[in-house]
């Protein structure tokens, strides 16, 4: 679900601003509705393993039918963002039991976030290396776009994280509101 709502957004939103200016990377401009989907998930799956890989998975295979997608180095472009989700998810989920406890969930998805969005553009540019002279990247690519960008990432993280966990921490609510009229309900019909 989560996966396919980030597609949809990619689609209907993303793309609009490099298709208006024409410079890459301008997208990064809509990353915090990202962070507010991944953040949501995040709390929604309450720690546990895998499906926030599976998550990421499920996108970058959406994302393959997206017109222009089809050549094999879009494959490769993708372990970049797998790698990033799997230690996510292997890392942060780990310690959600640990802000669980201490009422910090709060902190957990804004660092989440935060991790995410700052480990993904150096994780691009230590990938790509392997296959392109670093100086290609960094000069046409990493240093002019994310030296502007990488700030704001930051701040949409920390503002996307904590928007997400406020929308999780409602729909929490609603979920036990709703459990407790149930329990009503039924005591009342076995009375």
């Amino acid at each position: 679900m989560f996966a396919v709502l980030g597609f949809a957004f990619l689609i209907l939103i993303a793309q609009i601003p490099y298709l208006i200016t024409g410079v890459p990377g301008v997208g990064y401009v809509f990353n915090i509705f990202y962070n507010i989907i991944y953040s949501f998930s995040l709390l929604y799956y309450k720690g546990k393993r895998w499906l926030f890989l599976l998550q990421g998975i499920i996108f970058q295979l959406l994302t393959l039918v997206v017109p222009g997608s089809y050549a094999p180095t879009i494959l490769v472009a993708k372990i970049p963002f797998l790698i990033n989700v799997f230690i996510l998810d292997v890392v942060f989920n780990s310690l959600y039991s640990f802000f669980r406890k201490n009422n910090n969930l709060v902190w957990w998805s804004i660092l989440g976030q935060v991790y995410f969005w700052t480990a993904q553009p150096f994780l691009i540019l230590l990938f790509f290396s392997l296959f392109v002279f670093i100086e290609g990247i960094s000069t046409a690519w990493f240093i002019p776009i994310m030296s502007i960008m990488l700030p704001i990432m930051i701040i949409e993280a920390i503002i996307g994280g904590y928007i997400g966990f406020r929308i999780y921490h409602r729909y929490e609510k609603a979920q036990r509101e709703k459990g407790k009229l149930a329990n009503k309900t039924s005591a009342q019909v076995n009375d």
